[in-house]
Order: structure tokens, then C-alpha cells, then sequence
């Protein structure tokens, strides 16, 4: 009958067994080593993966402010009529969105020019920065015609503010740009995310390239450019 004590004896080789205590206490400091090394690498894992997550967002934030960099920077000062005489800029701004004349996107083929828009799209308890876009001779009322893309999801808000001119603290901004015979000199945005969010969103100033239609021979009677 096998010892309660032993697991082994020495057989003729002279080999000793292990005692049972021996195991149990063996299979205890494996069986906790194995859970040390378990949890260790689902920290890691958890680690990685919020990492892998901050990063795309990091990385979203900054396609983002690429986008509307080119984009506002590539503003068309279009001349249009505003119920007078006097031509303004097709140009509208306010603190929560701003609608502007810019170049093709590349996909469209790069021929002519779009309407952009950027705008909060407010959806249940989330709201998005989102762009849309139409070519600029598109009926308002076909929305077929406008495509819309979120440029950055899951946002508190976001704010354009709009300067003439000048540098550090002499910069003054304004939240609106509407009629205006020019461009303004600096577009400012800013987006901030809500409470718990570890994304950063440093100001965004943008300078349109183009001062003046230069292209643009002003036809008082259909209030545009003509050939437009």
C-alpha cells in the first residue's frame, strides 16, 4: 500500500519520489506565478490598447486640422452681390460655423470649385465637427448633390473666431464674417472635447492665401462675376 507521505520511493535505481506536501506546494507556487504572469501581460495588453487608441485619435485630430488647414487656407474670395450695389465676399462665418467657396476636392477630378461648410452635428448625446461639401453651381435643395464627412467625432463644441489682422495680443477676433469685401486675415479654430477626454486640440490658425478675386470682372446686373 503506497505511503500517504510519499508519492515515490526509491525504486532500484535508487531515484527518490517527491512527497506529497511537496507537490501541493509545488502546483501552489506555479499556479501563482502563472496568475502573476496572467495579469501582468493583460496590463500590457490593456496598456497597448489604450495607447494604440490615444494615438488613432491623436492621429484623426491632426487629419483633421490638415483638412481644414488646406481647405480655409484655399478660400476662393468669390465677389458676389448682397442686395445692393456693393459686391461682398462669398464668405459667411459665425462662432459655430462657416460656409466658403474652395477648390475641387481631388477625388471630383480638381475641375471648378465647392461650397464647404463646417458645422456641430448634434446626433442623441453626441455631437460631431462636420464637413460638407457641394459643387458651387449645385441646387441648395438637391442634397444629393452635398456630401457630408465628420472631421472630428465626439466633441463639446467648437468655436470659429475671425481677425482682420495683426500679431500676439494686438490680434483682435471677432465670432461672426458675413458681407465683408474681403477675406479675413485669420481663421481661428477651436474645439474642445468633453469632461474625461484626454484629447488635445491646441488653436488652429489658418491664413487664406488669396486676398482679392483677382479673375473677377463684377456684373452689376446679375450681382457676380462675369461668366459666373
Amino acid at each position: 500500500m503506497i505511503d500517504s507521505q510519499k508519492v515515490g520511493e526509491a525504486g532500484p535505481g535508487g531515484e527518490a519520489g517527491f512527497t506529497l506536501v511537496e507537490v501541493l506546494v509545488a502546483l501552489a507556487l506555479f499556479s501563482l506565478l502563472a496568475s502573476l504572469l496572467f495579469n501582468n501581460v493583460r496590463f500590457g495588453l490593456k496598456a497597448w490598447q489604450t495607447g494604440s487608441a490615444q494615438g488613432e485619435l491623436l492621429a484623426r485630430s491632426s487629419a483633421a486640422q490638415d483638412v481644414m488647414r488646406r481647405l480655409i487656407g484655399n478660400a476662393y474670395p468669390m465677389l458676389v452681390g448682397s442686395g445692393g450695389n456693393d459686391p461682398s465676399i462669398d464668405f459667411e462665418g459665425t462662432q459655430e460655423t462657416m460656409s466658403f467657396l474652395g477648390d475641387a476636392p481631388v477625388v471630383t477630378g480638381g475641375a471648378g470649385r465647392f461650397r464647404f461648410k463646417l458645422f456641430p452635428e448634434r446626433k442623441q448625446d453626441q455631437t460631431n465637427l462636420v464637413l460638407s461639401s457641394a459643387p458651387e453651381l449645385a441646387n441648395p435643395q438637391d442634397t444629393s448633390m452635398t456630401t457630408n464627412s465628420v472631421l472630428v467625432a465626439d466633441i463639446d463644441r467648437v468655436e470659429f473666431s475671425y481677425s482682420q489682422g495683426g500679431a500676439g495680443s494686438e490680434t483682435k477676433w471677432s465670432n461672426s464674417w458675413s458681407r465683408l469685401r474681403e477675406l479675413p486675415m485669420l481663421v481661428r479654430v477651436r474645439v474642445a472635447f468633453r469632461s474625461g477626454n484626454a484629447r488635445l486640440w491646441p488653436d488652429l490658425l489658418i491664413a487664406p492665401r488669396i486676398a482679392a478675386d483677382v479673375s473677377c470682372i463684377y456684373d452689376p446686373i446679375t450681382k457676380r462675376c462675369r461668366g459666373r
